[in-house]
């Protein structure tokens, strides 16, 4: 294998990424990381590896992922952090992670994409949603240079020092909770058992039963499920009942 990007994304955005980027690059395998065995060695000449931020820093699936995977030789690894303000230590766990298998991160980016944290806000404009895309784009040929010529370079650090400083303890108090948080999504009467987001759920959290979802405390907390819904029948407590649903409408 040339090249393979691994993503991990809820309603697109890190998805988006990782295909653009995989554009950009010849023999690019696109890898949605929570599908990949981990016991599979993995033999590439560059290995890259996108995801959203998560409360300053990077979801459990990321943590688990770069704690598992078996890498063959000392390929070239990149990441990049999909965020909707600040990125916080992100891209430093990501970094402390591969030392501990005595690998390092070569290059890291942070890309702004469109805004979609629902529990606490609406979604982005679309004139904002469009803004986004368009950086977007025009970070990527910078990014793609970077990764095609293999260049070791400082990865990007959020501008605040007190995400630097604190985001790695803010993420770990609040990820760790993530897997049972599931039990306050609830289900409205514009259910219509079509199983989306049964099908959606990258970590098969979510079972079909009785026609309804159940969630199986396992939860990523990536809110695909509530986001993806054609209906909009899925809620997380009375937090999200008034609010504009989002999805990429790129991929």
């Amino acid at each position: 294998m040339e090249n393979v990007i691994f993503y991990f994304s809820g309603t697109g955005n890190s998805l988006q990424v990782a295909t653009d980027i995989a554009e950009k690059l010849e023999e690019c395998e696109v890898v949605n990381l929570a599908k990949f065995p981990v016991e599979t060695e993995i033999n590439a000449k560059r290995i890259g590896i996108v995801f959203p931020v998560y409360f300053w820093g990077i979801p459990n699936i990321i943590r688990r992922f770069l704690s598992e995977i078996k890498l063959a030789g000392t390929p070239y690894i990149f990441a990049v952090a999909t965020c909707g303000n600040v990125a916080g230590s992100s891209l430093i766990q990501v970094n402390d992670l591969l030392k501990i298998k005595n690998q390092k991160l070569y290059s890291g980016f942070i890309i702004k994409m469109p805004e979609n944290y629902i529990i606490y806000y609406d979604a982005d404009s679309k004139e904002k949603q469009q803004k986004r895309f368009h950086d977007e784009k025009e970070k990527l040929s910078h990014i793609s240079q970077i990764v095609i010529s293999k260049k070791e370079i400082p990865f990007e650090k959020s501008k605040y020092v007190i995400d630097t400083l604190f985001g790695k303890i803010v993420n770990h108090a609040v990820v760790r909770k993530f897997p049972s948080k599931d039990i306050h999504f609830t289900i409205n009467d514009k259910c219509t058992s079509c199983g989306k987001c049964e099908k959606v759920c990258s970590v098969s959290n979510i079972t079909i039963k009785n026609n309804k979802p159940t969630w199986n405390h396992h939860c990523e907390f990536c809110l695909g499920c509530l986001q993806n819904c054609p209906v909009n029948a899925i809620d997380y407590g009375d937090k999200t009942q008034k609010r504009t649903r989002y999805i990429n409408p790129n991929v």
